[in-house]
């Protein structure tokens, strides 16, 4: 079995996802938002690209709450932004989240035109999703959503700390890297792995978010295995897997 790792949704091709299973993260902070609604008792997350397509389904179906950022920001018209503490029982509990922002859905969605399975992956649940991956038996690909089309710390570093989880798993010699990018996920995850917040506030998206007041948020996006659930893609929405 191998794995490998794509770097920016904008990196996201079909032949580097048929018949793999994906893992698509946006440490900060759509994965760990999804992630937290859903164990915070949220029915589905449907992930969208624009806001104008949220908007529609609001139209549609005005039980659902719309949640999303863009520019780090509650987008007017909007319930909820992408805070994960926001998605907290009693304003997800039972509820449908249409969900947009500016890297994590699109990588999402772009992961899924391709991907044999898309699971949703975070420090939150990071032995968790690498369980359920490596039980597909299928290679790996852990998709980076990136920030705004660059190379972004916090998600490769992340993917780098799902990747040892797969090595305790699995056995250092049953998995494999499929390319360079994905031996330094791998080294960068161990850098990392025993205080995964510094990964966060040494990245330069993670430095923004602090300069905005959101370092509660980067708290709660650096816990490592908070959570044992598996959000998975599938027809439009994200669901935990059962």
């Amino acid at each position: 079995m191998k794995f490998d790792v794509i770097s920016t949704a904008g990196e996201i091709k079909e032949e580097r996802l048929a018949g793999r299973t994906a893992i698509v993260l946006d440490i900060l902070r759509a994965t760990s938002t999804i992630v937290t609604a859903l164990a915070c008792g949220c029915r589905e997350v449907a992930p969208v690209e624009t806001v104008a397509e949220a908007l529609a389904i609001l139209e549609q179906r005005p039980d659902v709450i719309l949640g999303g950022e863009r520019e780090s920001l509650l987008i007017p018209g909007f319930h909820l932004c992408n805070s994960p503490l926001e998605y907290m029982q009693e304003k997800v509990g039972g509820k449908v989240v249409v969900l947009t922002t500016t890297n994590g859905t699109r990588a999402i969605r772009r992961a899924a035109a391709g991907s044999g399975q898309v699971l949703i992956g975070s420090l939150l649940n990071a032995k968790a999703v690498a369980r359920e991956a490596l039980h597909t038996g299928r290679d790996i690909v852990l998709v980076c959503a990136g920030t705004r089309g660059e190379f972004s710390l916090e998600d490769t570093a992340a993917a780098g700390i799902i990747i040892k989880e797969l090595h305790n798993l699995s056995g250092d010699n049953s998995i494999f890297p499929g390319s360079d990018l994905a031996v330094a996920a791998r080294r960068l995850g161990e850098v990392y792995v025993h205080n995964p917040l510094q990964a966060l506030y040494d990245s330069l998206h993670g430095q923004k978010l602090a300069r905005m007041g959101l370092a509660a948020d980067m708290e709660w996006c650096a816990r490592l295995n908070y959570y044992d659930l598996v959000p998975v893609y599938q027809g439009g929405t994200i669901t935990v897997k059962h």
